[in-house]
């Protein structure tokens, strides 16, 4: 005998859900020119961002971190400013500044890919007024995502805070070391696990 059956409930959402960028599309949108060139946009947890206007403090010391590390770095490694770096699926923030492997990607008209947290040693972000993002989510996506070295320029308080050691706490993205750095100071940089340079204070904060 045929047994009768309930017709099949249809589950209808009850708002439409968010629809996040991934790091691909963002990428494919830049190269595509559907973000205007002119515009300093970013991805962070899917969504896209764009970077306030610099301050006149902030250029000027990105013009002493520019002079103060490219000088020193060998070969094999480049300063990359402001340049897009892809942390993971959904996030592939500009800093300031990135330490990056030369290797396969500098010098390209071509490149067949942006620089990922294997080819980072530094992140270094100016603070003049962002201080207070710099020190929580960009630190937390920089240390999930394994970049060994990350520094604040703190320009209010004349220091640089030199974060090392990331890790993974409870599923948040941490640094178990950071020092402070003042006027008079010396700051190490690691390549590859080695201390390949030492970049005095008071070249990039005077």
């Amino acid at each position: 005998m045929a047994t009768a059956t309930e017709p099949a409930t249809l589950r209808v959402p009850n708002a439409d859900a968010p629809f996040d960028l991934t790091s691909d599309l963002y990428s494919r949108m830049v190269e595509a020119g559907l973000i205007p060139r002119d515009r300093r946009v970013y991805l962070r947890g899917g969504k896209l961002y764009e970077k306030i206007a610099k301050t006149k403090a902030h250029g000027s010391i990105g013009a002493a971190i520019t002079w103060a590390i490219t000088r020193r770095l060998p070969n094999t490694w480049s300063l990359w400013p402001e340049s897009t770096i892809v942390l993971d699926a959904i996030n592939a923030p500009l800093p300031d500044f990135a330490v990056i492997r030369s290797g396969e990607l500098m010098g390209r008209a071509n490149p067949e890919r942006d620089p990922g947290p294997h080819d980072v040693a530094l992140i270094i972000e100016i603070a003049v007024i962002s201080l207070r993002d710099d020190l929580t989510t960009a630190l937390e996506l920089y240390a999930r995502a394994g970049i060994p070295a990350y520094w604040v320029v703190d320009v209010p308080s004349r220091r640089i805070l030199a974060h090392g050691e990331p890790r993974i706490v409870e599923g948040r993205g941490e640094y178990a070391r950071v020092e402070t750095y003042r006027s008079g100071d010396t700051l190490p940089l690691l390549l590859d696990g080695v201390e390949a340079i030492c970049v005095p204070f008071d070249e990039l904060l005077r």
